[in-house]
């Protein structure tokens, strides 16, 4: 995070923790908790983007790294699966996750390693492939910077199989290294999709409570929902009764491992 002295160290903290004694109820969960902690956090400190400087230097280290990949996917006969591995593995860039932390610079040494090497431990890919050539209407809930560049690599797969209408769902302010309109936009992304919709105000995951109700009501009406990440896995879980998804990210963390039926560290691509 950015420098803050110590007195406003002290004070985001006490905030922070404020709010988890406030929050941290059976009734709220815990993308709930975590909104309001950060949001908490956020009104302390001096700047309303602190991992502005990674979120640059994890698109940087990627960018550099996606021509190798990109030429990989063509000589391989599952394209789309090494695709969605690939955007995966880049999915290990979050700043959100206790002992998950991982720099870009480091990441980006063995990058295309652990793209080649990295497998599913739960693998739906051809349920998901069938799902995306039977939608009128996709919804592509992006998560986090660095990752968003192989995204790109991962839409022009999904655009192979299916001339859907591809709406990408982008945070409505910054939170962790979360991709905004702002980065999206720099990263070209933006040139891939037909729509682009923020997700309302600062928020982990798709929150409702601050998710304007067109916009919610745009997202839940999707033919198929394509969620990234493990904040948009724990949001739209919750609501999965009502929604077509396919859940596409890495286990960070045991309650979600349980959730889920999986490993902490494994990649999952999971069609509900």
């Amino acid at each position: 995070m950015s420098n803050i002295d110590g007195e406003k160290e002290y004070e985001a903290m006490s905030r922070a923790l404020e709010e988890l004694s406030n929050k941290f109820t059976d009734k709220n969960a815990t993308f709930e908790v975590s909104t309001e902690m950060h949001r908490a956090v956020y009104e302390v400190i001096d700047t309303d983007d602190p991992y502005k400087e990674k979120k640059k230097l994890g698109n940087e280290v990627i960018k550099e790294l996606s021509p190798k990949i990109k030429a990989e996917l063509k000589n391989d006969e599952n394209s789309f699966k090494k695709a969605m591995v690939a955007s995966i593995v880049a999915n290990s860039l979050d700043f959100g996750v206790l002992e998950h932390e991982i720099d870009p610079e480091e990441l980006g040494e063995d990058f295309p390693e652990k793209v080649k090497d990295s497998e599913l431990g739960i693998d739906d890919t051809e349920k998901i492939k069938e799902e995306i050539k039977d939608a009128d209407e996709i919804a592509f809930v992006a998560d986090n910077c660095g990752e968003i560049i192989i995204d790109k690599l991962f839409l022009e797969e999904i655009e192979t199989l299916s001339d859907a209408n591809i709406v990408l769902y982008v945070r409505g302010a910054p939170i962790f290294n979360d991709v905004t309109l702002e980065e999206a936009k720099e990263v070209g992304i933006t040139n891939l999709v037909d729509e682009v919709i923020e997700l309302g105000g600062r928020a982990v995951g798709v929150n409702p409570k601050y998710v304007p109700e067109k916009v919610r009501e745009k997202l839940f009406s999707s033919d198929l929902i394509i969620s990234k990440g493990m904040a948009n896995y724990e949001s739209l879980s919750e609501f999965e009764g009502d929604l077509n998804v396919s859940y596409v990210f890495k286990v960070k963390c045991e309650p979600v491992a349980d959730s889920v039926g999986a490993q902490v560290g494994e990649n999952v691509a999971i069609k509900r």
